[in-house]
């Protein structure tokens, strides 16, 4: 029974109004950047200090801040990557001639959203909270604090929202990239 209530809490939370996003713009990146390939890589393995994760898949989404800078959100699965309570969701900022981590988020489920509220001038992020000892699902926001995002959206100082909003950027990892060939 409780398998069952994953695709449903999935469906419910995707189905649910999106609102208009102010100023923000989602655009899936169908064939990621060699240089984020790269970082991804690296990062993924602590700089060559692991065996590289063979079954690792990425779905990236760009999206601009409020200065019109673009940021990457990697939604990261794979077994050594998703858990009961989800995969890893990785928020990523362009950073001279590599990136900058503003998140890592280890426990989000799909569907990912762009809300259409910001902090600290980076937008707001939804994700669906289930599984890992959450019985019932629900969405949490992940606001960026002025250096980082949370890690963990079951607890504070991310935060249980009441109405699902914004638009879904992460629906499935059906267009998900191999990060090693």
């Amino acid at each position: 029974m409780r398998m069952m209530t994953r695709p449903i809490c999935a469906a419910l939370l995707m189905m649910v109004g999106a609102a208009v996003l102010r100023g923000q713009e989602a655009v899936p990146a169908s064939i990621p950047s060699e240089p984020l390939m790269v970082y991804l890589r690296s990062y993924l393995t602590l700089g060559g200090k692991v065996p590289p994760d063979k079954t690792t898949k990425v779905t990236i989404v760009e999206v601009k801040i409020e200065n019109g800078e673009p940021e990457d959100l990697v939604y990261v699965s794979g077994e050594r990557w998703c858990g009961s309570g989800g995969c890893t969701l990785l928020i990523l900022a362009p950073s001279e001639a590599s990136f900058k981590l503003l998140g890592k988020v280890t426990i989000a489920q799909l569907p990912i959203r762009l809300l259409p509220s910001m902090q600290n001038g980076h937008p707001d992020i939804g994700v669906t909270v289930q599984g890992g000892g959450i019985p019932e699902c629900y969405e949490a926001v992940l606001s960026f604090n002025g250096e980082s995002y949370p890690r963990n959206p079951s607890v504070p100082p991310a935060r249980k929202i009441s109405a699902v909003q914004g638009k879904v950027i992460i629906a499935s990892t059906e267009g998900s990239v191999p990060l090693y060939d």
